[in-house]
């Protein structure tokens, strides 16, 4: 209970990701929300999944204290590497791919400046998490990362979408 409790609580925190409109705010609630994805996945001992959340929240720190350009954007690349390290290091068979490929791809979503670019990068996150979720036992994910699909959704039609249908400005 106690463990699916945590996994709850990075549920919530993590459908606000997609609902705000700012890069910072957005890499801020990603921190908070992999520190609490970590502490689930160690108890449940899914050690890949663990690792992969400590690494995203260093991640997230890091791309909130330094703003992407291009003289630095070997940041994402040391983190997507970063992410293949961990992974071998933490390897539990072929299903330790999906976390890696899941965060992988944030790695070089949240690089992006325009909130509209990270929303359709990180798409590619949830899928392998979510059969990653299935494998390990974790209802959290599966339901956090579902929910954050209809999160990034809904987040590209409030800002990317509906001023393009209505006019105001485009896409």
């Amino acid at each position: 209970m106690i463990i699916q409790g945590i996994g709850l609580v990075a549920l919530v925190a993590n459908l606000s990701v997609f609902q705000t409109n700012t890069r910072k705010h957005m890499l801020l609630l990603g921190l908070i929300t992999c520190l609490f994805w970590a502490a689930h996945f160690y108890l449940l001992g899914a050690m890949t999944g663990s690792a992969m959340s400590l690494l995203a929240a260093g991640r997230f720190y890091v791309y909130y204290r330094v703003k992407p350009t291009k003289q630095n954007r070997w940041l994402s690349w040391l983190f997507v590497s970063l992410t293949a390290l961990a992974t071998a290091l933490t390897w539990h068979g072929a299903m330790s791919l999906l976390p890696f490929v899941g965060t992988a791809s944030l790695a070089i979503a949240f690089w992006q400046t325009k909130p509209k670019r990270i929303r359709r990068l990180a798409l590619a996150s949830s899928p392998p998490w979510i059969i990653y979720g299935v494998i390990v036992g974790s209802y959290p994910v599966i339901i956090a990362e579902t929910l954050l699909l209809a999160s990034n959704f809904i987040g590209q039609y409030r800002f990317d979408f509906k001023r393009v249908l209505y006019g105001k400005s485009p896409v």
